[in-house]
């Protein structure tokens, strides 16, 4: 009989500084509703991510949530991934951000769960080769990316079902690719076109694999979608179809899959995410003329030979195309290095290397370095600000939303008068320094105050 595994991914994530209203809302109309349903299949596995701010969330508004996630892991129906707390884009971090934000979700869910993470979300699965070192080094074994990179480094369709092997600096690290072609289907198309989908991919070989990793928020929150997915009964006709075709569709989680199948070979993937958001970073001439050519390539005999090599953008050019973007991510790592600063300070830091790097090292073993309350506090308001939400632009809102633009500036000023405060500056004492802040070349005077911090440019006069 032809066979075929399946993993089934689900993101849930609330931007830091969203309105309380969305938060309630997205829980009552996704989270909740996704998870009653799921319980009354228990043959089917799946794979969470929540992100540490909406974890908070539940803890204080919907604790009953929690019973259930923790009844869910005991009778192993599913798998709890890690990730950064409060969902940063990595690449957009010093490495010290990166893992400490891995580290302290993945405590985070040893404390409420009593489990240990296996794997993590790679946030809007931007991804950089450099980040497996990171990654690797934040205790995870597994992450999962869209399938574009795996065909831009030359895979195509039908090696990318299963699992592979890469790493950078000897930092090994094992990588997914997520289906494109999964993830248009569920849960917009009809269950039974994604059944035969299934039936078209099954094969003889036991490990072949199909992965859909994607938002919760697609399962009711999405226009449209609490409607499909709970009113018009799609995910429990798609659950219940999974069972009644247990015999060859086979769910598994990322870490059951993996212990019971090796990988299909090692790869080094370039830069990239998923196709929109590739998109989305072009400049808006660019973005047009790439329209263009995908439009062209949608005209060629079988086009899906093509589009692997169309990739579109860098996810770092958001901070080009959008300077508000680039002013907040400098920000965010000045502050960042005022308290890198303030633990080298630490007594117990003393004599480690200034080497650059050296962040790595001590981020390593914070767990075993005694750091400060209110340098813990400052850190957590660092990484509150590091939230990817506002840094970018999609189609819902993102760095367009006042809000959350306030509050990422909210947490990282908190975090830097944390540390301005215990440094102990007069009241009447004022720091001028003079550097490149913005990194296009010129340099820029910045004047800290105890009550204000005023940044000129002298570039533009």
């Amino acid at each position: 009989m032809k066979k075929i595994n399946f993993v089934l991914g689900i993101h849930n994530h609330q931007p830091v500084g969203n309105f309380e209203a969305i938060f309630e809302q997205a829980y009552q109309k996704a989270y909740l509703p996704f998870m009653e349903i799921l319980t009354k299949h228990p043959t089917v596995k799946v794979t969470f991510h929540f992100s540490g701010v909406l974890l908070e969330w539940i803890v204080k508004h919907h604790p009953e949530f929690i019973t259930m996630v923790k009844n869910l892991l005991q009778t192993e129906q599913i798998e709890l991934m890690t990730g950064g707390y409060y969902e940063p884009i990595l690449a957009m971090l010093y490495d010290r951000d990166r893992i400490g934000q891995i580290m302290k979700l993945s405590k985070y869910i040893r404390y409420l769960f009593d489990y240990q993470p296996k794997g993590m979300w790679l946030a809007e699965r931007v991804w950089e080769p450099h980040l497996a070192k990171s990654i690797s080094q934040g205790g995870v074994e597994y992450t999962i990316v869209d399938d574009l990179p795996f065909k831009s480094a030359g895979l195509f369709e039908e090696q990318l079902f299963g699992y592979y092997l890469t790493e950078e600096q000897g930092c090994p690290l094992k990588v997914f690719p997520i289906s494109e072609k999964l993830r248009f289907l569920i849960p917009f198309h009809p269950v039974q076109e994604v059944i035969k989908y299934f039936k078209s991919q099954a094969t003889e070989k036991e490990e072949r694999l199909a992965v859909m990793a994607d938002d919760g928020e697609k399962f009711g929150i999405w226009p449209g979608t609490h409607e499909l997915a709970y009113e018009q009964n799609w995910l429990e006709q798609f659950f219940s179809e999974l069972e009644e075709n247990k015999k060859w569709i086979k769910t598994f989680t990322f870490s059951e899959y993996v212990a019971q199948f090796e990988p299909k070979g090692r790869i080094y993937l370039p830069t990239g995410s998923y196709s929109q958001m590739m998109e989305w970073v072009l400049p808006t001439k660019a973005r047009k003329e790439f329209a263009d050519v995908q439009r062209e390539v949608e005209k060629l005999p079988q086009p899906e030979r093509y589009v692997g090599f169309l990739k579109g953008g860098f996810w770092r050019n958001f901070f080009v195309k959008y300077s508000e973007s680039n002013w907040m991510q400098k920000k965010m790592l000045l502050v960042s290095n005022k308290i890198f600063r303030a633990i080298k300070n630490l007594p117990c830091a003393a004599g480690r290397s200034n080497r650059p790097g050296s962040e790595v090292s001590v981020e390593s073993k914070r767990e075993s370095m005694k750091i400060p309350d209110w340098l813990e506090t400052a850190r957590d308001e660092l990484w509150k600000g590091q939230c990817n939400c506002a840094y970018w632009h999609g189609v819902f809102g993102g760095l367009y939303f006042p809000h959350l633009r306030r509050a990422t500036y909210e947490h990282l000023i908190n975090a830097e008068k944390i540390v301005d405060n215990k440094r102990q500056l007069g009241s009447e004492c004022i720091e001028i320094e003079e550097f490149d802040f913005d990194l296009d070349g010129n340099p820029e005077v910045l004047i800290s105050a105890p009550l204000l911090n005023a940044y000129f440019r002298p570039s533009v006069g």
